[in-house]
């Protein structure tokens, strides 16, 4: 989607033809909640600074696992992460000798150990900007880390390049490898490592899930949300994916995640949110937030948390309602 214009696309393609369709009613809609402005960009020196504190219900007692953690108490920090091993190019041209992923860390409350999940920002979009959808999921118990991608994130201060995507597929294993390597509460549970993006954020999620050439094995589990179709043939794989978009998405076309769902060979779980807009229902305040928050908190537990029942306790949940549809393949 070059240029990432805000044409709009009110046609919707059908449902896959031979797969099992489920509408859902949902009884509530989350109220907007308001984001914090961008807190400015580290330099190349520090570690973490304490940025502010979400406050939901309950602090977790104890470290085993639980069915559907809801609610827990969220931290939020930043870490100045540089890789000096790789520079921003664009157009050919170096930018900078080395890529500043200053990176926004939403924690629950406890020592954990929790499982950790990578956020992909999309184009001309920073960490702050997901922070209500961060912070939610990692009150489900999850540690959630969002980088900032030089040549995606405007507060980088570099012309935008989404021939970048590739090298953003490489932050986003430099940040779980250094997220893996911190010291210190709350602990990362060994082998439990999900990616999770929006727009082009989802492109990246995808690459480093299936890409040839990007993927990371130390992913266990992919969330897509408004992906566009990958250029090159995924290899087969048994990492699971949801896969998640708006039917009436104006900057990513519905049939580019119906062209995903066909590309990757994986177990795949494709939730449609029936007369959604492509970005509005991640930031907030839309009959279909909670659906989104939910199913991917719901899909992670299950396939990352091993404390849920997986698609099929997806489709109970998200049973008798216009406002989604939900496709599986194995």
């Amino acid at each position: 989607m070059t240029g990432r214009t805000n044409r709009r696309r009110r046609t919707v393609a059908g449902i896959l033809v031979g797969l099992a369709v489920v509408t859902v009613v949902v009884g509530v809609v989350l109220a907007a909640r308001g984001r914090s402005p961008s807190a400015p960009l580290p330099g190349p020196s520090g570690t973490a600074s304490a940025r502010t504190a979400a406050t939901p219900a309950a602090t977790p007692t104890s470290a085993a696992p639980a069915a559907h953690l809801r609610g827990l108490a969220v931290t939020e920090s930043r870490l100045a992460l540089v890789d000096p091993s790789r520079p921003v190019v664009s157009g050919g041209v170096t930018l900078a000798t080395e890529r500043h992923l200053a990176t926004d860390v939403w924690t629950p409350t406890g020592p954990g150990p929790y499982p950790l999940v990578v956020f992909a920002p999309g184009y001309d979009k920073g960490p702050s900007d997901f922070a209500r959808f961060c912070s939610t999921l990692a009150s489900s118990g999850y540690v959630v880390a969002a980088p900032s991608f030089p040549l995606e994130d405007p507060a980088q201060g570099f012309p935008l390049d989404r021939g970048d995507l590739p090298e953003e597929a490489g932050d986003v294993s430099f940040v779980i490898t250094s997220l893996e390597r911190r010291s210190g509460p709350p602990a990362l549970t060994t082998g439990q490592v999900a990616v999770v993006g929006h727009s082009d954020g989802a492109d990246v999620a995808l690459l480093v899930g299936y890409g040839p050439g990007t993927t990371d094995r130390r992913v266990t589990a992919v969330v897509a949300i408004a992906p566009d179709p990958m250029a090159a043939v995924p290899a087969p794989s048994s990492v699971p994916l949801l896969l998640v978009q708006g039917t009436e998405d104006s900057i990513v076309p519905y049939t580019a995640s119906q062209t995903v769902f066909g590309q990757v060979d994986a177990p795949v779980t494709y939730l449609s949110l029936v007369g959604a807009d492509h970005l509005a229902p991640i930031i907030g305040g839309t009959p279909w937030t909670p659906l989104l928050d939910g199913s991917v908190a719901d899909f992670l537990d299950a396939t990352v948390a091993g404390r849920g029942p997986g698609p099929a306790g997806l489709a109970t949940a998200l049973s008798g309602s216009p406002l989604v549809a939900l496709r599986t393949k194995t």
